[in-house]
């Protein structure tokens, strides 16, 4: 199993997301679910006793010990293993990394299991049109690079083994896309998750959590163009985390991470690294890679779990068709201890990085990047 633990985190692992079995949908109801209370507008929620809430919050914990409520699976053993079974409803999830890492490929990849297991999923991308998102989804089953797909490059041959092969199933699926209307306005959050509770109904609270992507963070806040991306950004986590809350889903978040020149005149892009040192990824604390700043910190903040995905450098040009190592690190996990999952990409899909079988032994960071990491917190 491909995890490797931080030197604070749990030895043992989780069992691999493959074993999850579909999750079966909640049995019929008489009453139609009551939806959750309004927020009040400023905010302030009025506390609640102890003994107001311990009862749901035991019969909660005894549904997930029995297999009653389970996670949306994950179709890699080792980030699922990390996650303690997969993205668990009620959470809100961060997926960040440098452009080209193949963060919608990895979202995507994640929603089309999470479906093929039964598990409904809204796939939010306000840039894409809708088109674009169906020629990601389709180059997954074809093994094409979804933008030959989307031009036509790889010819009629193609496309029509996908429609002989893969449509009828893919109709089927419970997954549903929102694209891009053209126009600056972002979609609106919170009324698609309403949406999705009311066609996927459950009796309990966790019966039956749904996946609801949104790609890209930074135009889902609703906000006018003159508005401070801080606040943007700050705001869109702020209302995916009470959507995940409100509804029982679990809220995967896609944003590419921001700029940063270092001192010298030296630009990165996204994980915190100096890209003139060796790398040293899937070494040490995975924390090290989310940026600082208001900006990612107010969704470090919001989020219950972030994820970076962090691609190992090429000495030259990636091959076509080849795979490149990229890690997925849980660079913070609430319900369990930070990680190194090794996966391999080759440009369309995701898969488990087989060259590291098990486990691998956590070795300590360099005296000096210790201290920088110390100066930086």
């Amino acid at each position: 199993m491909n995890v490797t633990r931080s030197k604070t985190g749990r030895a043992d692992a989780a069992p691999p997301a493959a074993a999850v079995a579909p999750i079966p949908p909640p049995a019929e109801k008489t009453e139609a679910e009551a939806p959750p209370k309004p927020r009040p507008p400023d905010g302030f929620e009025q506390p609640r006793a102890l003994g107001a809430v311990l009862d749901d919050a035991l019969s909660r914990m005894e549904r997930r010990a029995r297999g009653d409520e389970r996670p949306v699976p994950l179709p890699w053993s080792n980030v699922a293993a990390a996650l303690g079974g997969g993205l668990w409803g009620g959470t809100l999830v961060t997926l960040v990394g440098d452009t080209g890492a193949g963060k919608t490929q990895w979202a995507l990849q994640a929603g089309i299991h999470a479906a093929e297991s039964g598990v409904p999923v809204c796939y939010v991308a306000p840039d894409s049109g809708v088109d674009q998102i169906v020629a990601r989804i389709v180059s997954l089953k074809a093994s094409r690079k979804w933008s030959d797909l989307y031009v036509g490059r790889s010819g009629r041959e193609v496309l029509e083994q996908v429609r002989s092969a893969h449509a009828a199933a893919m109709k089927d699926l419970p997954f549903h896309v929102v694209g891009g209307s053209g126009g600056r306005s972002a979609p609106r959050t919170r009324e698609i998750a309403e949406w999705m509770r009311r066609t996927y109904a459950e009796a309990h609270p966790g019966e039956r959590p749904f996946l609801l992507v949104l790609d890209f963070v930074q135009l889902l806040g609703g906000a006018r163009e003159k508005e401070n991306l801080d606040e943007m950004v700050g705001r869109a986590a702020y209302d995916a985390h009470q959507v995940a809350r409100d509804w029982s889903a679990a809220v995967l978040l896609v944003s590419t991470t921001s700029r940063e020149t270092r001192a010298g005149g030296d630009e990165t892009i996204g994980i915190h690294r100096d890209r003139r040192q060796p790398s040293r990824l899937g070494r040490g604390n995975p924390g090290r890679l989310v940026l600082g700043g208001k900006e990612t910190g107010d969704v470090e903040r919001e989020s219950d779990t972030v994820l970076v995905l962090a691609q190992e450098p090429w000495k030259a040009k990636r091959p076509a068709g080849k795979w490149t190592r990229v890690w997925c690190a849980v660079a913070k996990n609430r319900s369990g201890a930070r990680a190194w999952c090794a996966l391999r990409f080759n440009g369309t899909c995701f898969d488990v990085d087989r060259e590291l079988a098990g486990p691998v032994e956590e070795l300590p960071l360099p005296e000096e990047e210790e201290r920088a990491l110390r100066e930086e917190e």
